[in-house]
């Protein structure tokens, strides 16, 4: 069930990702990635303080290891944001998996 009014943690994050936006660009241009896309307890709004941030991303193909690509942007993330940031790719990712986070997604 979705919060209509998101909690205090969720809208830091929020916050935190918005004046972040041009280093996190960089972020995903060094790791050919795109789209970036909130799922999780930010997303839904239910985040709390000691919530991770969850991630889902495009890979552009062929631009190398997906497995070290997202384990690069997560490292890189939650060094900028200050806490800890998953990130994953559709093509990790089980399709059942890859279809709730796309699902419930919404654009960094």
């Amino acid at each position: 069930m979705s919060r209509s009014v998101p909690t205090a943690a969720s809208a830091q994050v929020r916050a935190a990702l918005d004046q972040h936006a041009d280093e996190i660009a960089a972020i995903l241009a060094r790791y050919a990635a795109t789209d970036p896309r909130l799922f999780g307890s930010v997303a839904r709004g239910e985040a709390k303080n000691d919530s991770d941030v969850d991630i889902l991303v495009q890979l552009t193909p062929g631009a190398g290891n997906p497995l070290l690509r997202v384990s690069g942007i997560a490292e890189e993330m939650s060094r900028l944001l200050g806490t800890k940031v998953d990130v994953v790719a559709p093509e990790l990712l089980r399709d059942v998996v890859s279809a709730a986070a796309a699902a419930e997604s919404v654009a960094v």
